[in-house]
Protein backbone atom coordinates (compact mmCIF):
# COMPACT_ATOMS: atom_id res chain seq x y z
CA UNK A 1 0.00 0.00 0.00
CA UNK A 2 1.37 3.47 -0.99
CA UNK A 3 2.72 5.45 2.32
CA UNK A 4 2.77 8.65 2.85
CA UNK A 5 5.97 10.98 2.99
CA UNK A 6 6.29 10.38 6.64
CA UNK A 7 6.18 6.38 5.97
CA UNK A 8 2.73 6.68 7.84
CA UNK A 9 -0.38 4.56 5.68
CA UNK A 10 -2.70 6.63 5.17
CA UNK A 11 -5.61 6.47 6.90
CA UNK A 12 -9.41 6.81 5.59
CA UNK A 13 -10.57 10.22 4.12
CA UNK A 14 -13.32 11.36 7.66
CA UNK A 15 -16.53 11.11 6.74
CA UNK A 16 -17.85 14.26 6.02
CA UNK A 17 -14.40 16.29 5.13
CA UNK A 18 -16.21 16.98 1.55
CA UNK A 19 -18.49 19.13 3.64
CA UNK A 20 -15.80 20.80 5.62
CA UNK A 21 -13.79 21.54 2.42
CA UNK A 22 -16.75 23.33 0.39
CA UNK A 23 -17.96 25.77 3.51
CA UNK A 24 -14.05 26.63 3.87
CA UNK A 25 -14.14 27.46 -0.01
CA UNK A 26 -17.68 28.88 -0.37
CA UNK A 27 -18.81 29.64 3.27
CA UNK A 28 -15.78 32.04 4.78
CA UNK A 29 -15.98 34.07 1.19
CA UNK A 30 -19.44 34.19 0.82
CA UNK A 31 -19.23 35.48 4.97
CA UNK A 32 -16.35 37.99 4.05
CA UNK A 33 -18.72 39.32 1.32
CA UNK A 34 -21.75 39.33 3.37
CA UNK A 35 -20.35 41.03 6.44
CA UNK A 36 -18.54 43.69 4.68
CA UNK A 37 -21.85 44.64 3.08
CA UNK A 38 -23.95 44.32 5.99
CA UNK A 39 -21.14 46.71 7.85
CA UNK A 40 -21.76 49.31 4.84
CA UNK A 41 -25.12 48.90 4.44
CA UNK A 42 -26.57 48.03 7.95
CA UNK A 43 -30.28 48.65 7.73
CA UNK A 44 -31.22 45.29 6.32
CA UNK A 45 -29.09 44.19 9.63
CA UNK A 46 -31.30 46.41 12.01
CA UNK A 47 -34.41 45.55 10.57
CA UNK A 48 -33.39 41.59 10.94
CA UNK A 49 -32.34 42.26 14.44
CA UNK A 50 -35.33 43.79 15.41
CA UNK A 51 -38.04 41.40 13.95
CA UNK A 52 -36.44 38.48 14.46
CA UNK A 53 -32.96 38.57 16.47
CA UNK A 54 -33.11 34.67 17.09
CA UNK A 55 -32.31 34.17 13.38
CA UNK A 56 -29.45 37.00 12.47
CA UNK A 57 -26.89 33.95 12.75
CA UNK A 58 -28.95 31.24 10.60
CA UNK A 59 -29.72 34.16 7.93
CA UNK A 60 -25.90 34.19 7.88
CA UNK A 61 -24.84 31.48 7.22
CA UNK A 62 -27.48 30.75 4.33
CA UNK A 63 -26.46 33.97 3.47
CA UNK A 64 -22.60 33.65 3.01
CA UNK A 65 -23.01 30.17 1.80
CA UNK A 66 -25.27 31.46 -0.80
CA UNK A 67 -22.92 34.02 -1.80
CA UNK A 68 -19.84 31.78 -1.92
CA UNK A 69 -22.30 29.52 -4.48
CA UNK A 70 -22.37 33.09 -6.54
CA UNK A 71 -18.82 33.46 -5.89
CA UNK A 72 -17.58 30.03 -7.76
CA UNK A 73 -17.78 31.50 -11.52
CA UNK A 74 -15.90 34.77 -11.06
CA UNK A 75 -13.64 32.91 -8.24
CA UNK A 76 -12.51 30.23 -11.73
CA UNK A 77 -11.99 33.54 -13.41
CA UNK A 78 -9.52 34.68 -10.44
CA UNK A 79 -8.24 31.37 -10.86
CA UNK A 80 -7.55 31.36 -14.59
CA UNK A 81 -5.58 34.67 -14.08
CA UNK A 82 -3.82 33.10 -10.89
CA UNK A 83 -3.09 29.99 -13.41
CA UNK A 84 -1.59 32.72 -16.65
CA UNK A 85 0.64 34.32 -14.18
CA UNK A 86 2.07 31.18 -12.73
CA UNK A 87 2.22 28.37 -15.64
CA UNK A 88 4.94 30.48 -17.63
CA UNK A 89 7.26 30.64 -14.27
CA UNK A 90 7.02 26.98 -13.43
CA UNK A 91 7.48 25.52 -17.31
CA UNK A 92 10.42 24.50 -17.02
CA UNK A 93 9.92 22.71 -13.76
CA UNK A 94 6.74 21.23 -15.12
CA UNK A 95 8.57 20.02 -18.82
CA UNK A 96 9.65 16.55 -17.45
CA UNK A 97 5.82 15.91 -16.20
CA UNK A 98 4.26 17.67 -19.34
CA UNK A 99 6.40 14.84 -21.46
CA UNK A 100 5.79 12.25 -19.28
CA UNK A 101 2.32 12.65 -19.38
CA UNK A 102 2.30 13.53 -23.31
CA UNK A 103 3.89 9.81 -23.72
CA UNK A 104 0.88 8.17 -21.83
CA UNK A 105 -1.88 9.81 -23.74
CA UNK A 106 -0.31 9.01 -26.88
CA UNK A 107 -0.16 5.80 -26.12
CA UNK A 108 -3.53 5.15 -24.33
CA UNK A 109 -5.11 7.29 -25.85
CA UNK A 110 -4.02 8.76 -29.11
CA UNK A 111 -3.60 12.44 -28.24
CA UNK A 112 -0.63 15.00 -29.27
CA UNK A 113 0.63 17.48 -26.63
CA UNK A 114 2.60 19.97 -27.33
CA UNK A 115 6.12 20.36 -25.48
CA UNK A 116 5.99 22.60 -22.13
CA UNK A 117 7.59 25.25 -23.91
CA UNK A 118 5.17 26.00 -26.49
CA UNK A 119 1.98 25.27 -24.73
CA UNK A 120 -0.52 27.52 -23.73
CA UNK A 121 -2.26 28.35 -20.57
CA UNK A 122 -5.56 26.86 -22.00
CA UNK A 123 -3.99 23.22 -22.80
CA UNK A 124 -2.01 23.51 -19.54
CA UNK A 125 -5.26 23.81 -17.45
CA UNK A 126 -6.22 20.16 -19.23
CA UNK A 127 -3.26 19.14 -18.18
CA UNK A 128 -2.86 20.01 -15.21
CA UNK A 129 -6.30 18.05 -14.22
CA UNK A 130 -4.85 15.26 -16.35
CA UNK A 131 -2.28 15.01 -13.99
CA UNK A 132 -4.02 15.35 -10.68
CA UNK A 133 -6.33 12.59 -12.18
CA UNK A 134 -3.35 10.66 -12.67
CA UNK A 135 -1.33 11.01 -9.05
CA UNK A 136 -4.59 10.45 -7.28
CA UNK A 137 -5.13 7.12 -9.15
CA UNK A 138 -1.46 5.86 -9.06
CA UNK A 139 -0.66 6.83 -5.39
CA UNK A 140 -4.16 7.21 -3.32
CA UNK A 141 -2.18 8.69 -0.38
CA UNK A 142 -1.58 12.11 -2.26
CA UNK A 143 -5.29 12.45 -2.87
CA UNK A 144 -5.69 14.35 0.52
CA UNK A 145 -2.57 16.53 -0.05
CA UNK A 146 -3.70 17.59 -3.31
CA UNK A 147 -7.41 17.76 -2.41
CA UNK A 148 -6.66 20.67 0.28
CA UNK A 149 -3.80 22.44 -2.33
CA UNK A 150 -7.14 22.66 -4.75
CA UNK A 151 -9.27 23.88 -1.62
CA UNK A 152 -6.97 26.76 -0.49
CA UNK A 153 -6.32 27.96 -3.86
CA UNK A 154 -10.35 27.86 -4.23
CA UNK A 155 -10.88 29.93 -0.89
CA UNK A 156 -7.99 32.37 -1.76
CA UNK A 157 -9.80 32.63 -5.49
CA UNK A 158 -13.08 33.11 -4.02
CA UNK A 159 -11.90 35.61 -1.37
CA UNK A 160 -10.39 37.65 -4.51
CA UNK A 161 -13.61 37.99 -6.19
CA UNK A 162 -15.64 38.74 -3.15
CA UNK A 163 -13.45 41.81 -2.89
CA UNK A 164 -13.75 42.63 -6.20
CA UNK A 165 -17.85 41.98 -5.94
CA UNK A 166 -17.83 44.45 -2.79
CA UNK A 167 -16.21 46.75 -4.54
CA UNK A 168 -18.43 46.38 -7.96
CA UNK A 169 -21.71 46.17 -5.37
CA UNK A 170 -20.94 49.24 -3.20
CA UNK A 171 -20.37 51.63 -7.41
CA UNK A 172 -23.14 49.97 -8.44
CA UNK A 173 -25.26 51.46 -5.19
CA UNK A 174 -23.54 55.30 -5.71
CA UNK A 175 -21.71 54.34 -2.77
CA UNK A 176 -18.03 55.84 -5.21
CA UNK A 177 -19.33 59.15 -5.01
CA UNK A 178 -18.30 59.27 -0.99
CA UNK A 179 -15.37 57.38 -1.21
CA UNK A 180 -12.24 59.21 0.22
CA UNK A 181 -8.86 58.87 -1.18
CA UNK A 182 -8.42 56.41 1.85
CA UNK A 183 -10.82 54.44 1.01
CA UNK A 184 -9.92 54.08 -2.45
CA UNK A 185 -6.51 53.17 -1.40
CA UNK A 186 -7.59 50.48 1.23
CA UNK A 187 -9.87 49.29 -1.25
CA UNK A 188 -6.65 48.63 -4.25
CA UNK A 189 -4.73 47.53 -1.49
CA UNK A 190 -7.16 44.85 -0.09
CA UNK A 191 -7.92 43.65 -3.96
CA UNK A 192 -4.14 43.41 -4.54
CA UNK A 193 -3.38 41.27 -1.68
CA UNK A 194 -6.37 38.65 -2.59
CA UNK A 195 -5.23 38.68 -5.84
CA UNK A 196 -1.51 37.88 -4.76
CA UNK A 197 -2.72 35.79 -2.37
CA UNK A 198 -4.67 33.77 -4.69
CA UNK A 199 -1.06 33.90 -7.00
CA UNK A 200 0.67 32.35 -4.64
CA UNK A 201 -1.70 29.14 -3.54
CA UNK A 202 -1.58 28.55 -7.15
CA UNK A 203 1.87 28.19 -7.59
CA UNK A 204 2.08 26.33 -4.13
CA UNK A 205 -1.00 23.94 -5.62
CA UNK A 206 1.56 23.59 -8.77
CA UNK A 207 4.69 22.78 -6.49
CA UNK A 208 2.70 20.44 -4.55
CA UNK A 209 1.54 18.38 -7.71
CA UNK A 210 4.91 18.23 -9.22
CA UNK A 211 6.71 17.60 -5.93
CA UNK A 212 4.27 14.46 -5.65
CA UNK A 213 5.19 13.36 -9.36
CA UNK A 214 9.08 13.58 -8.85
CA UNK A 215 8.51 11.01 -5.28
CA UNK A 216 6.53 8.31 -7.70
CA UNK A 217 9.16 8.91 -10.28
CA UNK A 218 11.62 8.09 -7.70
CA UNK A 219 9.91 5.44 -6.27
CA UNK A 220 9.70 4.00 -9.22
CA UNK A 221 13.12 4.11 -10.69
CA UNK A 222 14.49 2.58 -6.87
Amino acid sequence: MPTSPQGREPGPRVAGAWLYDDLLAWLCPGGLLLTALALRYPDSLRLLRAQAPELTLPTWFAGAYVLGLALSPLGRLVYAFAQAIVWPRLRQAWAPAIAFLAQRLQRDEGLTLPDAAHMSTSVFHDVDRRMREYLEAVDPSSRQALNRMKVLCSLACNAAAAALVFVAIDAALGGYRYWSNAQVGIAALAIALALVAAVYRERRRQRTQLSIWRRLQVGAND
